[in-house]
């Protein structure tokens, strides 16, 4: 398999926690140059340093809101005036929650939206055409397992992510004679600040199909080396996302409205919800 890192800059955003962290950790075991952004510099600046000792690569840290409005044109902005050639973009950022849509907060998902899908866009339309004329490099954008299906109290999340699979499948044929590749990887339960942010206490039926973020972010980069289109990690996330495409919707719907509201209750219980508004 060739080697398409070593010696390369990859961009990474929510690079301060998480997958994102890990994914800058295995990147930089692979000899990449990385540009990390997320909201902490503190949390960057110490990722960056530790990163360079251990693997002797370069890095840049970029502390910005991407979620803000126009926080993807600001980020650009930085990026270009480093004078850096992106070879690869890790669309990582992005947040969801575990509560009733009529409740929720109306800032809160409407930010949803505007990370997990507007900046994940702009920020592709902006390096995949350097890619293309280069004819190498790629992107990888964070998806689900939630965007196979509508999910009842996830409605937003699900939804986002459901558009970030198919946009992404989408781009990677648009590109894939140009040596460019594109992926979307769908991760399942993964235990980060992700379960804290959105309110999500991870129950009993979840556990056969954690993976850890350090195995999520292995398989995950084997399969874009690969020019895979889309990545489900672990058996039983794969699996799940073939059961949905054969059932009926709204037994599909309904299956997960009674799931999704027993985990709703449990986080309650737990006292990790989401408060409402």
């Amino acid at each position: 398999m060739a080697d398409i890192f070593s010696g390369k800059w990859v961009l990474i955003t929510g690079a301060s926690m998480g997958l994102g962290a890990e994914f800058a950790k295995q990147l930089a075991a692979k000899k990449a140059n990385l540009i990390l952004t997320a909201r902490s510099r503190e949390k960057l600046e110490e990722l960056a340093g530790s990163l360079s000792k251990q693997y002797g690569v370069q890095t840049k840290v970029i502390a910005l809101d991407l979620g803000a409005p126009g926080g993807a044109e600001k980020l650009c902005r930085e990026v270009d005036a480093l004078g850096i050639e992106v070879e690869h973009l890790v669309s990582n950022a992005g947040y969801g929650d575990l509560t009733e849509f009529i409740a929720c907060d109306p800032a809160w998902e409407a930010g949803m939206v505007r990370l997990n899908c507007e900046a994940l866009v702009s920020l592709s339309r902006h390096f995949l055409p350097g890619m293309v004329k280069r004819g190498r490099g790629g992107v990888i954008h964070l998806a689900s397992v939630a965007g196979f299906q509508p999910a009842p109290y996830m409605s937003t999340y699900a939804a986002t992510k459901a558009f970030v699979l198919n946009f992404s499948a989408a781009l990677s044929e648009e590109v894939r004679s140009s040596g460019v590749r594109v992926m979307a990887l769908c991760p399942g339960p993964v235990p980060t600040g992700f379960q804290k942010a959105a309110g999500i206490a991870l129950q009993s039926a979840d556990r056969l199909a954690v993976l850890s973020a350090e195995e999520t972010v292995r398989r995950g980069l084997k399969a874009y080396e690969s020019r895979w289109d889309v990545k489900v990690p672990g058996l039983a996330n794969f699996l799940g996302t073939l059961g949905v495409k054969f059932a009926p919707r709204w037994f599909v719907v309904r299956a997960l409205s009674r799931l999704m509201g027993e985990s709703l209750e449990a986080s309650r219980r737990a006292g990790v919800a989401r408060r409402a508004a």
